[in-house]
């Protein structure tokens, strides 16, 4: 039962990490500044830097919750327009939800680690136990998450429009997704370069704080800390 929860426990730990860098990295507008800059896409599409930066962030605050509706303007070939149209403001309805249950689920996998976290102290009563046991179980799960990300991380890389598609066909149950660059403004300001950058970003976070708790791990368990339950 102990090697059951200190595993389980590894994988809340992941799952915090991961989720984590989707929701730090995801928001973080200058990354959108930045990338739209050095594309020079304001020019490419018609409208000002700002409005372009406006567009995204009233997405963005959507989806987190800060405002109701995507209902908003910009001026585009010197003409004013709705930024988005019903499709688009459909799909990121979607969207909304598909992110509040990946909070749901960061929050869950912390609860649920902290809970366990606390039987193996009542169980275990001794904290070089303690520490040996979490070390061991984010070490199990590490390991086999491992082999997930390289394969995803091979596929990203390979084909990262099949990647991208799969995902919407496994996490959406329409086809709103399927957007059209001369229609749909959404998926104009947000190209495949961008979504692959942005995927890499959040990967990459989320390897080196995890490669680091591992390492520390690692060095915590080779100083011989005992794992087992007997006193």
């Amino acid at each position: 039962m102990m090697k059951f929860f200190r595993f389980v426990l590894g994988w809340c730990v992941i799952l915090v990490l991961l989720l984590g860098s989707v929701r730090l990295n995801v928001f973080q507008t200058s990354f959108y500044e930045s990338f739209y800059k050095k594309e020079g896409l304001a020019e490419q599409i018609g409208v000002s830097e700002k409005d372009l930066n406006k567009s995204m962030q009233v997405m963005l605050d959507y989806v987190q919750g800060k405002r109701k509706d995507m209902e908003d303007t910009i001026f585009r070939n010197g003409k004013e327009t709705g930024i988005y149209n019903e499709k688009e403001m459909a799909h990121m309805v979607d969207v909304r939800a598909l992110y509040r249950n990946a909070m749901r689920v960061l929050a869950g996998s912390f609860i649920v680690g902290i809970v366990i976290v606390v039987w193996m102290a009542v169980m275990l009563k001794d904290k070089n136990r303690l520490l040996a046991n979490v070390c061991s179980g984010l070490l199990s799960a590490s390991l086999c998450f491992a082999i997930v990300l390289a394969w995803l991380g091979l596929w990203i890389a390979t084909d990262f429009n099949d990647f991208w598609i799969r995902f919407h066909h496994l996490f959406f149950s329409n086809d709103l997704w399927l957007l059209d660059p001369a229609t749909d403004f959404m998926i104009v300001i947000c190209p495949e370069n961008m979504f692959s950058a942005l995927v890499t970003r959040i990967v990459l976070l989320f390897v080196v704080v995890l490669g680091v708790l591992d390492g520390l791990a690692y060095f915590l368990l080779k100083r011989k800390l005992p794992i087992g339950s007997e006193k």
